[in-house]
């Protein structure tokens, strides 16, 4: 149902010509958009996560954040928020999910790469259209935040016109990326998972959810990576601000994620600021492209089920770009 105060959601609108429930995303509204200023406010895209294939994760993931959002701590950064949208996308296979398995028969979860990041860009270029954003910012949980990097960098959508997001003032990129606990290196989350670092069973978890999202050949796991992505000025002319963080807590996806990403993104020309109110943590500066690490407490989905670091940090990278 969609409310008619503010703040106001809108839920379930269909981003795609075809009926898919899948391809849908979730709109709140802090006020009615006439009255925020384009040039002055941004928009929050939120991507969830789930391994490419959980069905009870999905675009409502964002709920608990913005419960913290919408608290007057958070005020003075929601002021410059226009609006907020949170995004599903087609699933990869997972026929052994103990309460809501997948059937092969079920279009929406049997998806494949690249669809996940070009449904994730079609709905994007929705939002655009639709909603007229213009300055955005994308945080994405887990396979999220993998997904948001290809975005940028353009994995997955090679040839794809329809879903590729541009410098000009329709399809613009994000100006900042929040990345939480996200998988960055797939060859590497398999050889840190395998036996006896852990048991065979949760090993091939591990493998089965990144071959249901990328195929069996392992040869081309490098490749979609996005630490095999570029970042620089020329692929992504929009972007000022990523903020990479994980949890020392997280028992899914481990630090060294975080670690090739950065290695990754320090070779594509972004300048690395480990500390809060270090001079170098300027975005404001022209052709300042900043990269900053941050340590989050609690588990990998706990996270994003409670939601106030996320918010808290949603409001520092608004205010930073403001």
């Amino acid at each position: 149902m969609t409310s008619t105060t503010y703040p106001r959601l809108i839920p379930s609108i269909s981003y795609s010509d075809s009926p898919s429930r899948l391809q849908t995303l979730d709109v709140w509204l802090p006020r009615p958009l006439e009255s925020s200023d384009t040039a002055k406010s941004l928009w929050i895209i939120y991507i969830h996560g789930g391994a490419w294939r959980d069905p009870l994760q999905d675009s409502k993931c964002v709920e608990p954040t913005l419960k913290h959002l919408f608290s007057e701590p958070n005020a003075s950064a929601l002021s410059h928020v226009a609006g907020i949208a949170s995004l599903n996308y087609r699933l990869s296979p997972y026929a052994s999910h103990p309460t809501e398995p997948g059937s092969p028969s079920d279009q929406d979860r049997n998806a494949k790469h690249p669809t996940h990041v070009r449904d994730i860009a079609r709905g994007i270029r929705y939002l655009q259209k639709e909603y007229g954003v213009k300055r955005w910012i994308g945080v994405g949980h887990s396979c999220g935040a993998t997904m948001l990097l290809q975005l940028v960098s353009g994995i997955g959508l090679e040839g794809d016109h329809n879903s590729s997001l541009s410098s000009n003032a329709e399809n613009r990129g994000p100006e900042a990326l929040l990345l939480l606990e996200g998988i960055y290196n797939f060859p590497l989350l398999l050889r840190n998972h395998l036996p006896p670092t852990c048991p065979e069973n949760i090993s091939q978890i591990y493998r089965d959810f990144i071959a249901g999202a990328f195929g069996s050949d392992e040869s081309v796991y490098q490749a979609v990576s996005p630490v095999s992505g570029r970042y620089n000025k020329e692929q992504w002319p929009e972007g000022r601000l990523l903020v990479i963080c994980h949890s020392y807590e997280d028992e899914l996806v481990e630090r060294a994620q975080r670690d090739v990403m950065c290695v990754a993104l320090d070779r594509e020309g972004w300048s690395i600021v480990m500390e809060e109110g270090d001079e170098e943590d300027e975005v404001r500066a022209e052709g300042r492209r900043v990269l900053n690490v941050r340590d989050m407490k609690g588990g990998h989905d706990w996270v994003w089920e409670d939601g106030e670091q996320i918010a808290r940090l949603i409001g520092e990278v608004v205010q930073r770009l403001i």
